[in-house]
């Protein structure tokens, strides 16, 4: 199979494959933000799965004593 060169216009069968699962609109929407809101909400989610991280090691202290 050739490698495709980005941008080149001819369709990669792989890239068309998983076109139908994914959500342009939140794509979109994402791309109105500048870097900085972009780059602000990356931090706010990862602190939040931190949070969630740390959630889940209390609860599981708590499970094993």
């Amino acid at each position: 199979m050739a490698v495709k060169e980005p941008m080149s216009g001819t369709p990669d069968p792989v890239v068309d494959a998983y076109k139908p699962g994914i959500d342009r609109t939140l794509i979109r929407e994402n791309l109105k933000k500048s870097p900085e809101e972009r780059l602000r909400a990356l931090q706010q989610l990862q602190a939040f799965a931190e949070e969630l991280r740390r959630a889940g090691r209390n609860l599981q202290k708590r499970e094993d004593r």
